[in-house]
């Protein structure tokens, strides 16, 4: 499936980046593992807020949660911190702890002490894959090796969408749903979102101020949840990236992702400062931060990319046979209205 701008279609009012994906942020890198077979649909993916052969970075991170979130790691501690160094990596629910002690086995091989600036605390964001696959099967084939291969093919620039890695066997609306990115430039600086979308009815769908009415009938039962990170290159403080993770939210609410029967949601954002400067402790010494006035630039980025992170995500899943022709129905008549508009 085409992306949005090749559909020309335009999601907001501000500037897509260059790839309209999160990896417009310098630095930022994304990769998928598809796992399976057929009769299993599963995967991870992960958010590299860095290259993998940085062997030391401290960034500054904040996140808006959901009722505490769902199936989450290490953000609390990060909280307590302000900071962290982790990859982010999304994994079925099933596997979080396997996935979690893989990850610790990483910082291990970094710094056996376990540094803050060389992968501790471990993120990991745990998302319900089993609309479609059968949990023991999830169990029994996710392992600790298939995180040691997507932090090795993660990289930066056209980052893969819809029904890969994590997205493989999520729900959404009623239909198949997926991962999705996008990137919107506010002033000098970029905000780019990745999203897992696993939840919604088909009912609350609207993009852009444009609901989608219902043509056909489909199961809006399974999943309600969502987990996404918000990266930048502004310099950001974590109480100014906490509200960041706060308007990235406001995107999912706009379009239907979350809403009142959402179950858990989980938003990370995190500053990617192209500074110079390797230590928190430099930032802050230098005043490389952002004032409160220019924040709002900022959190209309947040807002908009979310929105049309899920938007990408739908467009380009595969629908399993089951969801084809409702999902076909929602991406001719979005195709339509959004054109028209």
């Amino acid at each position: 499936m085409k992306r949005l701008r090749e559909l020309g279609i335009r999601v907001g009012r501000l500037q897509p980046g260059a790839l309209d994906a999160i990896t417009d942020v310098d630095g930022v890198e994304v990769g998928h593992v598809d796992i399976g077979d057929s009769d299993l649909n599963s995967g991870l993916s992960v958010v590299s807020p860095y290259p993998r052969a940085v062997k030391e970075r401290e960034l500054f991170v904040g996140r808006w949660s959901l009722d505490e979130g769902g199936a989450v790691s290490g953000l609390g501690v990060a909280e307590d911190f302000g900071t962290f160094s982790s990859p982010i990596v999304f994994a079925p629910a099933p596997v979080f702890g396997r996935v979690y002690e893989a990850l610790i086995q990483q910082g291990i091989q970094r710094d056996s002490g376990l540094s803050t600036n060389a992968g501790w605390p471990p993120v990991v964001m745990g998302l319900d894959d089993g609309a479609w696959n059968d949990v023991r099967r999830i169990y029994e084939n996710v392992r600790g090796e298939h995180l040691d291969r997507v932090l090795r093919i993660a990289v930066g620039g056209e980052v893969s969408e819809g029904n890969v890695g994590i997205g493989r066997a999520l729900r959404a609306f009623g239909v198949r749903g997926g991962v999705g990115t996008a990137s919107r430039r506010a002033g000098r600086y970029t905000v780019g979102v990745f999203v897992a979308v696993n939840g919604g009815g088909p009912e609350r769908l609207s993009i852009d101020g444009h609901f989608l009415q219902d043509e056909v009938e489909v199961e809006s039962s399974g999943p309600q949840e969502f987990s996404a990170v918000v990266a930048t290159d502004a310099p950001l403080l974590p109480l100014q990236l906490r509200a960041l993770a706060q308007r990235g939210a406001l995107g999912a609410g706009r379009c239907g992702l979350w809403n009142a029967d959402t179950r858990a949601g989980q938003v990370v954002a995190f500053s990617n400062v192209e500074s110079g400067k390797s230590t928190v402790s430099d930032v802050l010494q230098e005043r490389l931060y952002t004032e409160d006035k220019e924040l709002y630039a900022l959190f209309a980025a947040a807002c908009e990319a979310m929105e049309a992170a899920v938007l990408s995500a739908l467009l380009s899943a595969k629908p399993l046979q089951i969801g084809e022709r409702v999902l076909g129905v929602l991406r001719a008549d979005l195709a339509q209205k959004l054109k028209g508009n």
